[in-house]
């Protein structure tokens, strides 16, 4: 399994407010780049297609209030893949850090490696805007 990490990024929101924004899927299109099509989400499960790599349906599995979140594939994905959110309080603020873990043989990792770190910066750094937003 291919471990994937972004950034870790400051968020000027409590725990408690990322982990509400986060464990909401439908808050997840506000994170998104551009390569990211044909959403479709409610609050424990999310459709898209990601450019170069196909149609994913996620959904909610663990969540840890305040600290942790684990979303998985629903059904077939193209690649079996699963993302943690991890969320540290930090001087009223909170740290957070997206993961991905993807089982990749070695073309597919040539291949997914860099788009997928890429996707998983975007989302961290993009946070804090989209929860201001929100």
């Amino acid at each position: 399994m291919t471990e994937i990490e972004s950034d870790i990024c400051r968020v000027d929101f409590s725990d408690d407010t990322v982990y509400s924004f986060l464990s909401n899927l439908n808050n997840h299109q506000k994170i998104m780049p551009s390569q990211i099509s044909e959403w479709w989400s409610s609050d424990t499960e999310a459709k898209m297609k990601i450019q170069g790599l196909g149609a994913l349906h996620l959904g909610l599995d663990q969540c840890r209030p305040n600290s942790y979140l684990k979303i998985v594939p629903i059904g077939t994905a193209p690649v079996n893949l699963y993302i943690e959110w991890h969320l540290t309080n930090k001087d009223g603020a909170c740290n957070v850090q997206v993961l991905f873990f993807a089982e990749l043989n070695v073309f597919m990792k040539m291949v997914a490696e860099k788009p997928l770190k890429n996707l998983a910066n975007y989302m961290a750094h993009k946070l804090n805007e989209a929860i201001k937003g929100s």
